[in-house]
Order: C-alpha cells, then structure tokens, then sequence
C-alpha cells in the first residue's frame, strides 16, 4: 500500500462519526483551522468571479457543466456521456470538455477523439478522457486544465453547439449556462465538513447555484436516507429540480473483445457462477463492487490502487497469479481498462474481463428534459 492511499485511507477514518482519542484529536482541530482556511479562500475565489462577470470566458456554445460538491466518485463519467448521448440525439453538435487528470495533455488543449478517431493514449490524454472517447463515437472528447481553451478549440473545429464541462462545478473561469450536480446516494455530505477535514468542496449553501440536481447510486440507498437528501438540498434550494439515477451493469466481456470495440451484446459474458477478483483505481472501489455482486457474480477479493493509477506490465503480472491461485478472474473497469497493456494480456493470456456500467435515470426524466429544453430551445 503506497504512503498516498495509507494517508487516504487515515483520513476517512478520521471523518467517521465515531470517538477518537489520542494524537488523532489534535489531529482534527488542525485539520478544522485548515478547512476553515480552505473555506475562506474558495468563497474569495468564488467571489471574485461572481462578483466580476467580465472575468469568465463566454464560448459561441452553449456550456452545461456537470460536477460534484464533494470529492469522491459519484458516477460523473457514464452520466457525463448519458448527456452527451442525449444531446446528440437530440440533434446538437456536442463535445465533451475533460480535464485530462494527470495525463501529459492536462495543461494544454487537445482533441483526445475527433469523434471518429482516438487520437491520444490514455496516458497522454487521461484515463476518464479515453473512456469517453471509446464510448461516445460521433461526439468529439477534448482535453485541458483551462477549459476556455479545449472549448474555444472545440468550436473552431468542430462548430459544437454544446460543450459538456465535466468536473466543471468549481471551474468558474468558464460562463456556463447549466450546472449540473451529481450527489452520491451512498455517501452524499460526508461528516458536513470541508476539505481536508471532510469531503465537500465547497458549502452546502453553494448548492443554490445548481440548476438541476442528480442523485446517483439512489437504489444503493434506502427512503429515508433519500429523503434525508432532499430536505438538505431543499435548505439551500428550494426549487431545484431533482432526479434520480442509478449504475446499470449492462455486460461483462473479455478484454480482447472490449478492446476490439466489438459490439457489447454480441459478445460472449462471463458466466455467473466464476469467482472474480475485483480490479480497480477508483475514488469509490467499494461501490465498484458493489456493481459487481448486483449483477450477479461472487467477489472473492479485491485488489485496489490509488485513484488514476498507471498500471504496469508487474501489476498485470501480479494480478494474473494471484487469479491462477485462487482459480478466479479478474473483473475490472472499463476506466482501468483504457490504462492496461493489451499486447502484454494477449500474451500472457491473462484472465481479465470488464465490466460495462451505464447511467439510467429512474426518477425525474421529466424534469431532466425540461431544464434541458429551458437552457436549449426546442
């Protein structure tokens, strides 16, 4: 386990409402003055554009920007390419504008997919981008810290209508025309702290700049932690339009057929009754599997990595043996996927399969439409 994911892992358990004693008290009060600091200056940053306009850039598109208010998964890339779907289908030219997290590209701009062709590695143009790169033919991915510069490169391109901002919630250089933003069901405040002493990125009153709200992962949750949800968000917001949408499994198939983009349905799943290891370098990897035992298999043990981990040719190795000594395979991402040497797991025939995940709303389609419609026209 790195130093990262130990200190990763302290810092959750410090976040649990449970008594603490010790080193970790004096740990916690200095955490609170840092988030007390860390609150101070996002309301200085936020403040600073809100109350000067003139400092966000303002693209010849129309910008819906997706994010969270909390750090942590919360489903942002299948739901980032369920919009971008349905903006297509809806007759839009639309691009998807990522950060490009720890790749080579992330401070520059670039076309990750032209929408016909992926044109970057995941290592240069970053994992989430690839993904949605290999997910969304037709719709071209672009990658860059300062979005003002892949969305202007967007519209010169490819004349984009809309571009979808994901992780956008804080990246207030950009005017934008929607926030959208995604709550996890299972884990939707934490302890009601900032970071680092919790998990929110900025207040909760911020909520109130939202136009539309998503509950994600709501059937992982029962009805009286939803309703708990609501009535925080009807605090800050009494009006906002509120839906529900849940991760779909919708196939589990090898990793040479994933990576020959062959069509999903028509490939050969791993049967239900085969152990699987989980694999995964994710924010939230229980929830991943989670996902896993919902669509049916045994989850014999887990092999986890820090978020955005760059996996080597000894990481495939080590996952192989451990798969052989346990007469399982290996069960992973579609996001980790995109970061693994395929011409080595050819070679060494290595057991791996993914797992493909989709978004499906399951309340609030309507009011999705609506508030889509008000900012769109049509």
């Amino acid at each position: 386990m790195s130093l990262r994911t130990k200190l990763a892992a302290y810092f959750l358990y410090l976040m649990q409402d449970t008594p603490h004693h010790g080193i970790d008290t004096w740990v916690l009060k200095l955490l609170e003055w840092a988030s007390f600091a860390y609150q101070k200056g996002v309301e200085k940053t936020y403040a600073s554009y809100a109350n000067h306009p003139q400092k966000q850039t303002k693209l010849a598109a129309k910008v819906i920007s997706l994010g969270n208010i909390t750090v942590g998964g919360t489903g942002k890339t299948p739901m980032a390419c369920f919009l971008a779907r349905y903006l297509q289908h809806q007759g839009f030219r639309t691009a998807l504008l990522n950060r490009g997290y720890r790749s080579e590209k992330e401070d520059q701009a670039a076309v990750m997919s032209d929408g016909e062709h992926i044109l970057l590695t995941a290592a240069v143009g970053g994992d989430e981008a690839c993904l949605m790169a290999r997910s969304l033919p037709g719709i071209p991915v672009l990658v860059g810290r300062k979005r003002s510069r892949s969305g202007q490169l967007a519209v010169d391109m490819f004349h984009s209508q809309v571009l979808v901002l994901d992780d956008g919630f804080q990246h207030w250089q950009l005017h934008r025309d929607l926030d959208i933003v995604l709550i996890d069901g299972t884990n939707p405040f934490g302890n009601g702290y900032l970071l680092p002493r919790g998990i929110l990125r900025e207040p909760l009153a911020q909520l109130q700049r939202a136009g539309l709200i998503i509950i994600t992962k709501a059937d992982l949750v029962d009805a009286q932690q939803l309703d708990h949800i609501y009535e925080t968000v009807r605090r800050y917001h009494p009006q906002v339009p509120i839906a529900q949408a849940v991760h779909r499994p919708r196939w589990c198939i090898s990793f040479a057929d994933w990576n020959s983009l062959a069509t999903r349905t028509a490939c050969p799943a791993l049967p239900h009754s085969q152990a699987v290891i989980a694999v995964s370098a994710l924010g939230n990897p229980a929830s991943f599997e989670d996902t896993i035992r919902s669509f049916g298999y045994t989850v014999t043990d887990t092999m986890r990595y820090d978020d955005h981990y760059q996996y080597s040719q000894a990481d495939l190795a080590a996952m192989a043996q451990k798969a052989q000594e346990q007469n399982a395979v290996l069960v992973t991402t579609e996001k980790d996927a995109v970061k693994m040497d395929a011409a080595y797991i050819a070679a060494h025939d290595v057991p791996l399969y993914v797992l493909g995940i989709e978004i499906e709303i399951i309340k609030g389609k309507q009011e999705i439409d609506d508030v889509l419609q008000h900012v769109l026209g049509g």
